[in-house]
Formats: C-alpha cells, structure tokens, sequence
C-alpha cells in the first residue's frame, strides 16, 4: 500500500536533526552506498532491520518510492516509535520500541548484557543496518549488540554498520580529519593530547567526558577484535564518505 502522503515528523521527534531535502539526498546516497557494497541493486528484494532507525530512513523510503521489501525500524526513542507506528500505513514497515540502555541516549534502559534476545523472529532479515549507532557505544555494548543481532539474520545476510575510527584518511571525510583541521586552523580551540594524529591510537577513547558516548572512537585493531566471536565475519572496511564514517560490512557465520 502506498502512503496517501508525505510522511512529515514532528521536530520534536528528530533529535534536533532537520528531515528536509539535505537530508533525503544523504539517505539516498547512504541506501545506494550500502547496496553496493552488501552486493544488492537496490532494497526491492531486501528485507531489512535498521537498529537505531530515527525517522530519516522511513521519511525518504516513503516520500521518494524507493523500493524495499521488509522495513523493520527498531529504536529506544519510545515517542518517536509510537509516531511512527500510528502513522505509517504500509504493511511493508513495521516499528519496535526497546529499552535498551545507552549512556547518551537511553541512560535508565536495559543493559544490553542482560538482554537474552531482541522481539523479532530469528533468521528473518537479509539486512542490519546501523547507522550512527556503533559511533555511541562503549566496547562491551559494542560486543553485546553484534551477540543479540546475530540470531535475526538469514545464513546469507549481512551486517552494515558505522563507526568513528581512529586515523587520518586520504579523502578527509573522517572525525579525525576534521579534528586535524580544526588544529590547522585554530590550534588554541583544542588540546592537541586529546586526539591522536601521528601516535600509535589507544583502542577506545570516549572523546568528550562532559557529554558520554557523543563519540565513541576506535582504533581500527581493536574494532576489528571486538567483532571475532561474535558470529560476524568483516567483509571490508570502508573508507567515510560524504555522508558517513567508517562503515563495515560483515557477513553472519555459520553457527558453532
């Protein structure tokens, strides 16, 4: 069924982030990055669980036809879901609300240490993604949600996700760039010791104490390590782009 109109969110449900035409051309160009590198055409097949959704993707998948198969939105933003929910009229979407701990954005929710399982069938999706999820979680989070994702992926689906690494890239697209940048141009706004730019990066470092997890930074070693045992295989780390960090695209291992 299509939508009878525009989906338009209430500000208050955005985050402080503006849904308007900037941010459709970056979901467009975000959809048409991952499928190219999960080695799909397009989403028209695809049956996919965005974890962490916001309203971004909803909003530009509807108000643009973009094709999809499943979209299933799961985020801790209760308001935001119950919105969606009573206002998506599409039998190919569908929204859950979890409470699931997070220091920034849900500090009163779950530990996800002690989340068995999240409400979704097993092996029903061919596609996780997360975007702006993994860039606010501390390493144990980190673990803990490739552990409960896992079990929702078919044999042969993959897993995409964002990230802040910890390096200076060629194109200079990343946090760090921009941090480099900034130091260029006005040294006295930063303290040169709270970034690393040509020392060997530390594996994790919450960036900004005064606002936990606002960014959470990786070495590229231990991001990687945090992935073994978890059930995913790292396909490619990609580079960021002009609408995202670092992204991995892994690939579910069989089971143990």
């Amino acid at each position: 069924m299509a939508p009878s109109g525009p989906l338009t969110i209430p500000e208050h449900l955005t985050r402080g982030a503006p849904v308007d035409r900037g941010s459709t051309d970056a979901v467009l160009w975000l959809i048409e990055h991952m499928c190219a590198h999960v080695g799909v055409p397009d989403l028209a097949d695809v049956e996919v669980l965005d974890m962490g959704c916001g309203v971004k993707f909803t909003t530009t998948i509807l108000n643009e036809a973009v094709p999809v198969k499943r979209y299933v939105g799961v985020d801790v933003f209760r308001e935001m879901i119950e919105f969606l929910q009573a206002n998506v009229d599409d039998p190919r979407f569908e929204f859950h609300h979890v409470d699931l701990r997070n220091e920034r954005y849900n500090p009163d929710g779950e530990p996800l240490s002690s989340v068995a399982a999240l409400p979704l069938a097993d092996g029903s999706f061919d596609l996780i993604c997360l975007f702006s999820v993994f860039t606010h979680l501390a390493p144990d989070d980190y673990r803990e949600m490739l552990r409960v994702l896992r079990p929702l992926v078919r044999p042969d689906g993959k897993l995409f996700f964002s990230l802040y690494i910890d390096e200076v890239t060629p194109d200079g697209y990343g946090y760090i760039d921009s941090v480099v940048r900034m130091l260029d141009a006005r040294p006295d706004l930063l303290d040169p010791d709270a970034v690393t730019v040509s020392k060997e990066p530390v594996p994790f470092r919450d960036v900004d104490p005064d606002e936990p997890l606002r960014i959470a930074l990786y070495s590229e070693e231990h991001a990687r390590e945090l992935i073994e045992g978890t059930g995913w295989r790292v396909v490619e780390l990609l580079r960021p782009g002009p609408h995202i960090q670092h992204s991995f695209v892994c690939a579910a291992e069989p089971p143990r």
